[in-house]
């Protein structure tokens, strides 16, 4: 796997002065900043129209579109160089459930990663939830993407329908699964805490 900024509309050296905290001058980001704000000023369709002013000003100077961050992945029969962009057209693509969930996973893993990395604390918490996890995958798939988020150094918490634990049973990943009950009472205009109690564990937990 591999990570990318392709520049969009600018030259690389603007990407790469961007991305460098160390540099003291960035002369080719500024060059490109300068020619943005003087295209914005002699614009006479925004000149007299906030809305258009602004809008044409989001357009030119938000740095974010400026480059096209992209995933790279190898598939385990390609050549050693060969990688392929993590797009709508890999992710529908035949493969291995262990690609597929690379593809879809990742790029959520990726930011909260590198944050953490920064963090100055040893016991920063490396922990995700995901809301319907693997709602729509099948158990194969499921359990790559457990895999996944595991080698990635994630604790993660999922919540998933009653009974739709067994697609990742046999995950690799230490687990404990909670039933979340209903409470009993409803509709009294009180607020009644659900029960949760264990249903299952397997792995290496208490």
């Amino acid at each position: 796997m591999k990570i990318t900024l392709t520049p969009v509309d600018v030259d690389a050296q603007v990407i790469t002065e961007a991305c460098d905290p160390q540099l003291q001058e960035r002369p080719t980001l500024l060059a490109e900043v300068q020619n943005r704000l003087e295209k914005l000023a002699n614009d006479l369709t925004v000149a007299d129209d906030d809305e258009l002013f602004m809008a044409a000003a989001q357009r030119l100077l938000d740095t974010r579109q400026w480059s096209a961050f992209k995933v790279m992945i190898k598939r385990r029969q390609s050549d050693e160089d060969h990688y392929e962009e993590v797009d709508d057209k890999f992710v529908q693509s035949g493969g291995s459930g262990a690609e597929k969930a690379q593809a879809m996973v990742l790029p959520l893993l990726l930011v909260p990663k590198m944050v953490l990395q920064r963090a100055k604390l040893p016991d920063a918490p490396y922990l995700v939830m995901f809301d319907e996890f693997a709602d729509k995958l099948d158990p194969e798939t499921a359990k790559s993407f457990a895999k996944t988020i595991a080698r990635f150094g994630f604790n993660f918490i999922a919540t998933m329908p009653s009974g739709a634990q067994n697609k990742i049973l046999a995950d690799g990943v230490d687990n404990i699964a909670y039933d979340v009950i209903a409470p009993a009472k409803q509709d009294d205009g009180r607020f009644h805490e659900n029960v949760v109690r264990p249903a299952l564990s397997w792995g290496d937990v208490q």
